[in-house]
């Protein structure tokens, strides 16, 4: 767990929410390796998380009941289609098209780039990861290839974002200290992931409930570099003056 000096660098560096955030998953990944976790968690744990995360409702909550977790028979709940139609889906295209078109940043210029950051950022995790699950290859695959594949796609969806990235011209400072406030929890997701891998708790048909939980994980992640993405925006000072994008200058002289 953090200690005091480490609480309060957190605070200072990234913010309340990002802090609350880092906590949260800490916690979680504490508790993860443990047999509680395993036993209650499953979907129910999901819609907890994303509750505290001000995620939408998970969907499944609903038709599992307190003999479901007792008996350890969440799995199942789970289908292909509860993959398929996985609300990380749903929620990117309302994320896309209605949300991040109404963001206002401190300038019209960082409007302009953070909405166009936010649309690659949301829309390479789509592509891939609906490749992922469209593939099914996932069904047959054991816990370390799971693990090794899961970590793969992570690796390509941030490869595919930056490289479109640069290609149409947002700075290369945007871009980076984004990467730096993504890897803030980036590790600590990457454990967490690999706990659900290598967990017999999440044993399920096809890989459908390891694959479920690790797509609610995913979505925690998206909302929560939307929602901070305004820290970045006023933590940049004076590296984006002069710059523009779509007819909008950054106020100051270019350096």
């Amino acid at each position: 767990m953090l200690s005091i000096d480490e609480l309060l660098k957190l605070i200072q560096n990234n913010g309340i929410s990002t802090t609350i955030f880092v906590i949260l998953l800490s916690g979680l990944y504490v508790v993860v390796k443990t047999e509680w976790f395993g036993v209650y968690a499953g979907k129910v744990g999901d819609a907890i998380i994303a509750k505290l995360f001000k995620k939408k409702k998970a969907e499944v909550s609903h038709h599992i009941s307190e003999s479901d977790i007792i008996n350890h028979d969440i799995s199942h709940h789970i289908s292909e289609s509860d993959i398929i139609n996985h609300d990380i889906f749903n929620y990117i295209d309302i994320w896309q098209f209605n949300i991040v078109p109404t963001l206002q940043y401190s300038t019209d210029y960082r409007t302009v780039v953070f909405r166009k950051y936010l649309r690659i950022y949301l829309q390479k995790h789509k592509d891939n990861i609906n490749h992922f699950v469209a593939d099914g290859k996932y069904k047959q695959m054991s816990e370390s290839e799971l693990w090794k594949n899961f970590l793969q796609l992570i690796n390509s969806i941030s490869y595919d974002y930056e490289r479109e990235m640069s290609q149409i011209g947002i700075p290369a400072v945007i871009i980076e200290k984004m990467k730096t406030k993504n890897n803030d929890t980036l590790s600590l997701t990457i454990d967490l992931i690999e706990g659900i891998c290598n967990s017999q708790f999440y044993e399920s048909a096809n890989n459908f409930l390891k694959l479920y939980s690790i797509l609610n994980i995913m979505l925690s992640i998206l909302e929560n570099t939307v929602s901070n993405s305004s820290i970045i925006c006023n933590s940049i000072n004076g590296q984006l003056a002069g710059l523009e994008m779509d007819g909008k200058i950054e106020p100051g002289k270019k350096h």
